[in-house]
């Protein structure tokens, strides 16, 4: 399993469990869609905490999974990014289309998930 999920009235938080790589982009994409299936949302989150590295697949997964919410008209953040991801997200251009928050800045904005996104 790849993603690990919590729901929080009208927010769905995905926490990512391992890095997202060319091995394993298609099952965290389908995961990903999978786990959205029948639910109704307004905000997700993706938690990064468990993951140290995306290669060039994982990062289209992410831009791919990105793509489908904002066309649902889903706000879409990121947290727990390690040094090495924010650089990727950067370069990458996803800081310009996801909003990448700290984990103090997440949990200011988003108290009801504290206990999800503790150590």
């Amino acid at each position: 399993m790849l993603i690990q999920s919590y729901f929080q009235e009208n927010h769905l938080l995905f926490s990512i469990q391992k890095d997202v790589l060319m091995e394993n982009s298609r099952e965290f994409y389908q995961e990903f869609e999978k786990s959205m299936d029948g639910m109704k949302f307004a905000k997700l989150t993706l938690d990064f905490s468990n993951v140290k590295f995306l290669d060039s697949s994982g990062i289209g997964a992410v831009i791919k999974a990105s793509s489908a919410l904002h066309n649902r008209g889903i706000e879409i953040y990121v947290t727990n990014l390690n040094k090495n991801l924010n650089s990727v997200f950067r370069l990458s251009g996803l800081n310009h289309i996801l909003s990448i928050l700290t984990v103090d800045e997440y949990l200011s904005k988003f108290p009801e998930f504290t206990k999800a996104l503790e150590p």
